[in-house]
Parts: structure tokens; sequence; C-alpha cells
């Protein structure tokens, strides 16, 4: 693991910013902030806070405790072997639907990871958090509901379909990407002709 000041002066250059930059930014002297970045001043809580605000990682990254860089890389992380833990602990005859889902997942966004498409990273992240939500939000309804109401089975209906459109409209937007995506790239024929 890195030390506090070494983590400090990667972060710095990452930025491309000088330390008296970087101390101006952080409301600090000039001085005190290179002795944090040469070992020879340590930070109190409330500045290291500032720091790894400033520098969008966790505290214990900034410290050299941990690797993990971000907050949300924490979260991944353990929702990661938490998802493990549950698998392991399922019936086997459930856990080929759990695998069929999550290659599913795993295969809709590996390629655009490997691609670094943001735009359709993000209307993955649209998709699924709608589908969360929107699907918690009905099951909420139904357990909550004893009865067969029909104002209630209307109102019911009403939400499923407004569900239902919202998710089109984003599975919709994921195809004008493809398209736009596609039209950006030259045919074959193009360059065959371009190359003679």
């Amino acid at each position: 693991m890195q030390s506090f000041s070494k983590r400090l002066t990667k972060l710095r250059k990452e930025r491309d910013l000088t330390q008296a930059e970087c101390a101006k930014l952080n409301h600090l002297q000039r001085s005190t902030y290179a002795g944090y970045e040469i070992e020879d001043k340590t930070p109190s809580f409330e500045t290291l806070c500032l720091l790894a605000n400033f520098f969008g990682v966790t505290t214990d990254y900034l410290l050299g405790i941990s690797n993990v860089r971000t907050h949300n890389d924490a979260v991944f992380i353990n929702n990661s072997n938490n998802f493990v833990e549950r698998y392991e602990k399922l019936p086997n005859e459930l856990k080929p639907l759990v695998l069929s889902s999550f290659d599913a997942f795993y295969s809709l966004l590996s390629h655009d990871m490997m691609q670094k498409n943001q735009e359709r990273l993000k209307l993955y992240a649209e998709l699924f958090s709608l589908i969360e939500k929107k699907r918690a939000n009905i099951r909420t309804s139904i357990e909550g509901n004893t009865g067969s109401d029909p104002l209630f089975i209307s109102t019911l209906m009403t939400e499923q379909t407004t569900f239902k459109n919202e998710v089109s409209g984003v599975l919709d937007r994921l195809m004008q990407t493809d398209l736009g995506n596609a039209a950006q790239k030259p045919s074959h024929a193009l360059t065959k002709k371009s190359a003679m």
C-alpha cells in the first residue's frame, strides 16, 4: 500500500496541479500542503476529509489503508460479495435461473464497457433502475392491498402501463443510439473503394 504522502502526490499529479494550485484550491498554505507530500506534516481530520472530498476518494484510500478509491467502488465490491454469498446459499434448482439472468445482464454491459460507450451505459443504468424501482412500487402496492377492489385494479393497470411506456422509451433511445453508431461507421464498400 502507498503512504498518505505518495497517494496525495499521485492524486495531485492526476489532476495536473502544482502544489501551490492544490493548496490554494483547498484553502491551505503552500508550505503546509507541501509538508503533507514530503511526510513532514500530518493533516488534521478535517483537512484529511477536505482533501479526500476534493480528490473524490475515500479517506481510507488517501491514507493508504485501502486500494478502493471511491465510496461507489466500495459499494460495488460489497454488493458483488453479497451477491456471491446469496448465490451460494440458493438451492441448486434456482442457481441456473440466477446464472442465466446474470449472464444476460453481463452480456448487455460487457461490450459497451469495453468500448467505453458512456451513452449506452447511461441508458442501461436508467433502464435497470427504472425496472427495479417501478417493479418494487407495483409489488408494494399489491402486497399492501388485500381485496380485489376494482379501483385498485384500475390504478394498478395504469401504473403498469406507465411503467411499460417508460421502459419502451428507454429501449427506443437505445435503438437510436445503435442506429447513430452504425451510421458513423464506414461501410465495407466505401472502405474498399477508397483503398483502390
